[in-house]
């Protein structure tokens, strides 16, 4: 007979998937990114793919900076359905309609949670990326969209 026996190890995991952190990065994309403390789900997906890597996060300060006019194909954000439902859950966030989008604004708790997590300089490198971008117009990333060029 053949024993098996099986042990337990621990994988480190990068921070990039812990949905509290991404929970974070949302909270600054909204305060930062969004007219009024308020912005679209096209905005949000926009900025994390923008966060993934270096060279995304360049095409969107040229295309902020008026550089560019175009896109890349960009991809959405996995498991956004699960960061925006603890944020709602949680009352960091709040859903709202405006026209035919659907629009998300930060709560007085979630200010107070992302002015919490900047004061003690957690996650300083992604925050201040996504303050560095500043407004980010929904209609502009829409105008880019239309003609997505690789080059």
């Amino acid at each position: 007979m053949i024993n098996i026996h099986i042990d337990e190890k621990p994988i480190s995991v990068s921070i990039r998937y812990n949905a509290y952190y991404k929970l974070v990065l949302l909270l600054a994309i909204i305060y930062y990114c969004g007219f009024s403390k308020k912005t679209s789900l096209i905005v949000i997906h926009i900025v994390f793919w923008g966060l993934r890597n270096d060279e995304n996060f360049d095409i969107l300060l040229q295309l902020k900076k008026q550089e560019r006019s175009t896109l890349v194909p960009w991809a959405f954000e996995h498991g956004m359905d699960n960061i925006l439902s603890i944020g709602l859950a949680n009352g960091l966030i709040a859903k709202t309609k405006i026209t035919d989008d659907l629009t998300f604004s930060i709560t007085e708790n979630g200010v107070k949670l992302l002015k919490t997590i900047y004061d003690n300089k957690y996650f300083s490198e992604d925050l201040e990326k996504i303050k560095s971008l500043k407004v980010l117009p929904k209609a502009k990333i829409e105008r880019a969209n239309q003609n997505w060029n690789l080059f």
